[in-house]
């Protein structure tokens, strides 16, 4: 019998073995059975006084696992996953083996795991059930009360670093605008010059500044149609350094980008929507030096605003209200959880760079989005120009898939038919973009493109090359037919996708809620066959069920209700009950951004899985919250989304684009009960988009 304070090899003859086992100094391996799917590898037992044990297993890179029990239960420290029992039949503490990131050119590595702690001395009783992995010495230690105390954890610390940040900068913010800011600006105002006896030393040097800035935008001010030309030749030269890995065309691009963009910021926030589909392939900026496409956009737009901020260029537009802001103070407080949750995580270096790239790059495009709204007068068209910026980035990718397609070039065989992936590394990935970017299309090409007689600024005369006015031709019907020539080829992609997701639950929540949204446009009157909005609807419909019959008969389709262990709706299954009990297992925290991964495989995983361990998402939209950033943060999440949703239901009532984004949260939530929806970098920004996209903006009239 192990004592406390004991730490024993495996050859202690405190241990019974059964047979079948080959035991030494170095550790306990196991021999191939008759049945290896049906029987274990090996049994062993022992007992022992004491409060915590812990075994030395072996991890790395192949299959395995095992069951421990101590005095007749499962091992309290390791997950117990219903519906998977020892050989028994009883419910056992869960461990799988398969760590591929622990392998070492010398083998699996033995690492010590906490299995039980228990309530009193004992003696107790410890089984130990493993089932393959013979050859890797599975068991290679035991230790009773002998591990040293687990180091106290960050996150306390982190999450009051945040809760004291937020009040110290609050405290400072409030103190800079009730005494510095207010009289040293408020004196440049009113003497209006640098020599004005009034006027202190940081007015004289903001006033300076603000010349410099105003002189060099109306320097740069162009036309309209210039302006879009020039951005466009910004873009096209970013995208061309990118093809030839030139990082001096990159930067000349952004470059002109930058000139163009800062008196009229939506062209660079327009940009950066256009580039979604590409974040993939980082823009190179010096010799040997390459950065995110998203955190370039993000970052160099919110450094635009500081430009225009620091000339005393004001938005034309003033926020009336306070629900843009709860849209925006929910996404900031789920990112400082998610921070928290980060440093709890296990990996930590994997958490922190998913939060910096997916929910702080979020948070930092809610401002830069609520910054260009703001900035316009006539915001209204201004989320047209937008829209149509990614939309246009949307027939690109699809247009790429289509060539894919009809040339067999970088297409995924699977199931007896050619899927399309574009510039993702997956179908899925990219159907879950284009069903986005399609219903936005359908709702602006079927309900109309904006509102219609806007094109000027409340309360100012539409000047020809005023920086706030932006081309009538986005309120006109023009602008519905451009759309639907970028949405066609998207519907097309979306159908090559054959992801069945989009297909059987995204598409069909996406017509739904278009019809929803598209009933309260038209004043709530009932769906009518005969209007143009519902054979729009239907027609659409009635196109994408017809293209998908010539692939009826493939495995694809054919296997679509196959729920055996080994199909994929199998497969489905029995990840979401591992992501459940892992759900359960981590409430407050979640396993930590990009952590489930190494969660899954090497902790959850049922064995009936083992043949596609390496999943990242748990493919549902609400088990994916929850396991990155606990219950707090799925519930603040859900609170972002109401709002969001609520923002959008009411301008529906008055704007296509409206309409269009509550058929892409529709399709997003309805293809996210079985897939990813928001923690990819791309995904996550099309949500802030979408969500934040209406706000009580005093430019527009939305009743």
């Amino acid at each position: 019998m192990l004592r406390s304070g004991a730490i024993a090899s495996m050859d202690d003859p405190a241990f019974h073995y059964e047979a079948g086992w080959q035991v030494s100094a170095e550790g306990a391996d196991t021999t191939e059975p008759a049945s290896p799917w049906e029987e274990p590898s090996g049994r062993m037992s022992f007992r022992y006084y004491g409060r915590d044990l812990a075994l030395q297993l072996a991890l790395g890179d192949y299959w395995g696992y095992v069951f421990v029990n101590v005095d007749g239960g499962p091992a309290n420290r390791l997950p117990v996953l219903r519906g998977n029992p020892d050989s028994s039949g009883q419910p056992g503490g869960y461990k799988p083996l398969f760590s591929p990131e622990k392998q070492t050119p010398s083998g699996p590595s033995g690492e010590w795991l906490l299995v039980h702690r228990a309530a009193g001395e004992g003696p107790h009783t410890a089984t130990v059930e493993v089932w393959r992995g013979w050859g890797q010495t599975v068991l290679r230690g035991v230790a009773v009360d002998a591990l040293p105390p687990e180091p106290l954890p960050q996150w306390p610390g982190v999450l009051a670093a945040l809760l004291g940040g937020w009040l110290a900068l609050s405290a400072i913010g409030t103190w800079l605008a009730e005494r510095l800011v207010p009289e040293e600006l408020q004196a440049d105002d009113r003497e209006g010059a640098v020599g004005s006896g009034n006027a202190g030393p940081l007015a004289k040097g903001f006033t300076v500044f603000r010349i410099l800035v105003g002189v060099s935008i109306g320097f740069v001010t162009l036309p309209w149609p210039r302006a879009i030309l020039a951005a466009v030749a910004g873009v096209a030269a970013t995208g061309a350094g990118v093809l030839i890995q030139s990082w001096v065309v990159v930067i000349a691009g952004l470059v002109v980008l930058g000139i163009t963009a800062l008196p009229r910021p939506v062209l660079w926030t327009g940009a950066l929507l256009f580039g979604l589909p590409f974040y993939l392939h980082p823009l190179p900026v010096l010799p040997g030096r390459a950065l995110n496409l998203v955190e370039i956009g993000i970052y160099g737009g919110l450094a635009l605003f500081g430009v225009r901020m620091l000339g005393g260029i004001r938005p034309a537009g003033d926020a009336r209200g306070s629900e843009g802001d709860r849209r925006n103070l929910l996404i900031f407080v789920v990112v400082g959880l998610a921070l928290v949750a980060a440093v709890a995580a296990a990996h930590r270096d994997v958490a922190v760079r998913e939060w910096r790239t997916v929910f702080l790059s979020a948070a930092l495009f809610a401002l830069l989005l609520h910054a260009t709204l703001r900035s316009a007068a006539d915001s209204s068209a201004t989320r047209t120009m937008l829209a149509l910026a990614w939309l246009a980035g949307g027939a690109i990718v699809a247009v790429t898939g289509l060539w894919q397609y009809v040339t067999e070039q970088n297409i995924i065989q699977a199931e007896g038919v050619n899927r399309v992936r574009g510039l993702y590394g997956s179908p899925n990935n990219l159907a879950l973009y284009l069903e986005r970017t399609a219903a936005v299309g359908l709702g602006l090409a079927i309900f109309g493109a904006g509102r219609r007689g806007e094109g000027r600024p409340v309360g100012a005369k539409a000047e020809r090359g005023t920086m706030a006015v932006v081309p009538s031709w986005l309120h006109s019907a023009w602008t519905a037919r451009v759309v639907l020539l970028l949405t066609v080829p998207q519907l097309a992609a979306l159908l090559l996708t054959f992801s069945k997701g989009a297909l059987f639950l995204g598409l069909p929540a996406m017509l739904l809620g278009l019809g929803a949204a598209g009933r309260r446009l038209q004043g709530g009157r009932k769906l009518r066959l005969p209007s143009r909005w519902g054979w729009g609807l239907a027609a659409v419909a009635v196109a994408m069920a017809v293209g998908l019959v010539p692939f009826l008969g493939a495995e694809r389709f054919r296997s679509l209700l196959d729920f055996g262990p080994e199909s994929t709706a199998g497969l489905r299954l029995n990840l979401w009950r591992s992501s459940v009990q892992m759900a359960l297992d981590h409430p407050w925290f979640g396993v930590g951004p990009d952590n489930f991964l190494y969660s899954y495989r090497s902790g959850y995983i049922l064995p009936a899985a083992w043949r596609d361990p390496s999943l990242n998402h748990p493919h549902n939209v609400l088990l994916d919250w929850w396991t990155r950033v606990g219950l707090p943060g799925l519930a603040l999440a859900a609170a972002w989304l109401w709002l969001g949703i609520r923002s959008l239901w009411r301008a529906a009532s008055a704007d296509a684009l409206a309409v269009g984004a509550l058929g892409a949260i529709a399709a997003a939530l309805g293809h996210g009960l079985i897939d990813a929806s928001s923690a990819l970098p791309d995904l996550m920004l099309v949500w802030v988009f979408l969500l934040h996209l209406f706000g009580p903006y005093a430019a527009e009239k939305v009743d």
